[in-house]
């Protein structure tokens, strides 16, 4: 073998064993937010919603099997890696207090993709 062909024979191995065929995964990818927790105010605009680190427990609808557990950062983001189904989203504060609370969220994944969905709890403030 020549030294011009290797180079040559070594960038086609590389190129067959792209992932351009695999799969880019599938799951969830979030946010989880709490209303502005402003009371109302006459002509005043709402306030706007802030971002929430928060705990999110995953399981398989029907059968209430943990799939996955995460936490959203700072901003509030999260992503889960989940094969396709249908799962029940369970939020939870990081304080452990009653407010700020957030309903169960059902979401369908379909393969090869994520699923893009915004949590929202509420402030309790009125």
């Amino acid at each position: 073998m020549t030294t011009r062909t290797a180079p040559v024979l070594l960038v086609a191995l590389l190129a067959a064993c792209g992932t351009s065929g695999d799969p880019p995964g599938s799951g969830v990818d979030g946010r989880t937010v709490v209303d502005g927790g402003c009371p109302p105010a006459r002509d005043a605009p709402p306030c706007p919603d802030e971002p929430l680190s928060a705990r999110i427990r995953v399981t398989r609808t029907g059968s209430g099997d943990t799939a996955a557990e995460a936490t959203s950062d700072v901003d509030g983001r999260f992503r889960i890696p989940l094969p396709p189904g249908r799962y029940t989203l369970h939020p939870a504060n990081l304080t452990g207090s009653l407010l700020p609370a957030a309903q169960p969220l059902d979401v369908d994944v379909t393969a090869g993709g994520y699923t893009t969905v915004t949590v929202f709890f509420d402030s309790g403030v009125r």
